[in-house]
């Protein structure tokens, strides 16, 4: 029987497990510089903490979570998105308990059951920052500049922020009612999910990907229409500071997001320009209020964003943005025989202590393998040891770039090394 990995996952390995790692270590360093600080959390949860959060009738609960139960009978989910999981960490460990403002960063595996294609997997990568503790036009800018700071040191230019308020919850509740009555004129045109949406929350239909160019969505009431007058001050502002900070955006009345927990900011950084990604949304978020209340915590707003590791990968590889990830080796030992291979052990041994990369042949003792070995590396030097280099301590190292040989002692070779 041949064992092959799960239908929508990725094995990492390699040149793609360096490019991961590149892209995930590169995002964590810019997000540290804006003050966030990593959290991390279970990649299960209570089934609850997603229903709650995250809604009864998202796709996210009704089709896509990996939902069982555990030998004490509880509802188990593998975390489908970061957001909840990080709320209800805050609450549990009262990480409310001080005034100042909460930024943190998560990244890690997530888990949604949907149909397998570029760029969307049924496990895959997610980084995420989450903000808690004002409600302020500004902070919502700061996050979202982080966001676009991030695509910027990543090489990715030719990306789009597309932004747009759905309001506060009195904004939300004078819309849900348009759009109730609204729809309930075009029901036989809608999507059987749709309908589902209808009744339980009919500005998720907004976000059907089935009826999306559909006449009936796009003649829909716009929230524009609805908002209060401080929401519109609130978003504004936010728009004036993308101007001073000149970041570039397209404001699109029919951008929503998905989620229960979202009110006034929403945005998406997507691929622009005329290639094959155009239209390609890299990277989603917003503002919440409440989210940390249903948790039983007190009434504190938030703001975040998240994105996927693969998909930045994919980009990146299209555009060719990726510097040369070669794991570089500095010295290759060869050895010519069983004391000089013992030696070669310590020798490289006491080289990695000192921050270098050194790998050697394990099994022969003759040149030639050891030399396919230094070329399969490209390896800066070769160190060659025998018995004669052993009783001596003076030892043949080869500058492979410059096709020069010297006898060194170990301090010289080191210092070598150094330089």
């Amino acid at each position: 029987m041949s064992y092959q990995k799960v239908k929508g996952t990725l094995d990492f390995y390699g040149e793609s497990s360096r490019k991961i790692r590149y892209v995930e270590n590169k995002v964590r360093n810019i997000v540290k510089n804006y003050g966030f600080e990593e959290i991390i959390t279970p990649i299960f949860e209570h089934t609850e903490v997603f229903v709650r959060s995250v809604g009864d009738s998202s796709d996210i609960v009704n089709k896509e979570m990996y939902t069982f139960t555990d030998k004490s009978d509880r509802s188990i989910t593998l975390r489908p998105e970061g957001t909840a999981a990080v709320a209800r960490c805050f609450v549990e460990n009262k990480l409310y308990s001080t005034p100042e403002v909460k930024k943190y960063f998560y990244c890690g595996p997530m888990f949604r059951y949907e149909r397998p294609q570029a760029g969307r997997y049924r496990q895959f990568n997610q980084f995420g920052i989450e903000v808690f503790g004002d409600s302020s036009p500004f902070l919502d800018t700061e996050v979202i500049v982080s966001a676009y700071r991030v695509f910027k040191a990543l090489g990715i230019e030719n990306i789009k922020l597309k932004i747009n308020t759905i309001g506060d919850f009195k904004s939300r509740q004078d819309y849900a009612i348009a759009l109730h009555d609204y729809f309930e004129k075009h029901l036989d045109s809608l999507c059987s999910d749709c309908k589902n949406r209808y009744e339980k929350n009919p500005m998720r239909i907004l976000d059907c990907k089935v009826d999306r160019n559909s006449e009936v969505l796009l003649n829909a009431p716009k929230i524009k229409d609805f908002l209060t007058d401080e929401s519109k001050e609130y978003f504004n502002k936010i728009l004036k500071s993308l101007d001073v900070l000149k970041i570039p955006y397209e404001t699109d009345e029919s951008l929503v997001r998905g989620l229960d927990y979202y009110t006034d900011t929403v945005f998406e950084f997507v691929i622009s320009g005329n290639s094959e990604l155009n239209g390609l949304a890299i990277c989603a978020g917003g503002k919440y209020a409440e989210l940390i209340k249903g948790f039983g915590g007190p009434d504190i707003p938030g703001v975040g964003y998240a994105f996927g590791l693969e998909r930045i990968v994919s980009v990146m590889e299209k555009n060719s943005l990726f510097p040369n990830l070669v794991n570089a080796v500095d010295v290759v030992i060869i050895s010519l025989d069983e004391d000089s291979k013992i030696e070669s052990l310590k020798i490289a041994n006491e080289l990695r202590d000192l921050g270098f990369n050194i790998d050697l042949d394990y099994k022969n003792f003759s040149f030639k393998p050891q030399f396919k070995l230094a070329d399969r590396d490209k390896c800066k030097y070769i160190m060659i040891i025998g018995e004669e280099e052993r009783k001596s301590g003076i030892y043949t190292i080869k500058d492979v770039l410059n096709k020069t040989e010297d006898k060194l002692s170990y301090d010289e070779i080191v210092k070598k090394l150094y330089n």
